[in-house]
């Protein structure tokens, strides 16, 4: 049997380790922000846009911690959950890093390390979506008996 027939044949008693690290790194990535953004922002943005984006960083990490759990165990369902929060981490940095910059509360340093914190932490997670959706495809068509393995003599 060939290796890729037996990683298949493993998935079914292994752990997505590779999507869960990703989701993971994009969890971790959003942490450095969220403290860069409020370390950052000389007590300027005490609003309710501040109240919301703290809100949204604890909703964010619960989901996030959660989707990398289902995704360890092949639920591909949490793939699109990813997916969609990649989606959400791209379009915040048009919301509160440039309206920062824009009321000039952080440097251009600052933002331009918030940026990429959101985009790093956008491309884990979708890579973690990318790489379950994936996986959990192909062990589900495994194991639906649409994936054949040729017979062969060998043992």
């Amino acid at each position: 049997m060939p290796r890729s027939w037996v990683a298949i044949d493993k998935m079914k008693y292994k752990k997505d380790s590779l999507s869960f690290t990703f989701a993971i790194l994009g969890l971790i990535a959003n942490l450095v922000y969220f403290f860069s953004l409020y370390k950052n922002n000389n007590n300027f943005f005490y609003t309710l846009l501040m109240g919301i984006s703290v809100i949204y960083n604890l909703v964010f990490m619960l989901v996030v911690f959660l989707a990398a759990e289902e995704v360890k165990a092949y639920r591909r369902n949490y793939s699109y959950v990813l997916f969609a929060i990649s989606l959400i981490q791209i379009v915040r940095i048009f919301i509160y890093p440039r309206l920062a910059l824009e009321a000039e509360v952080i440097s251009e340093g600052v933002h331009r390390n918030l940026v990429i914190w959101l985009i790093v932490s956008g491309v884990f997670l979708l890579l973690s979506a990318v790489k379950s959706f994936w996986s959990s495809t192909v062990l589900k068509l495994y194991l639906e008996g649409k994936i054949k393995f040729p017979e062969t003599d060998e043992v």
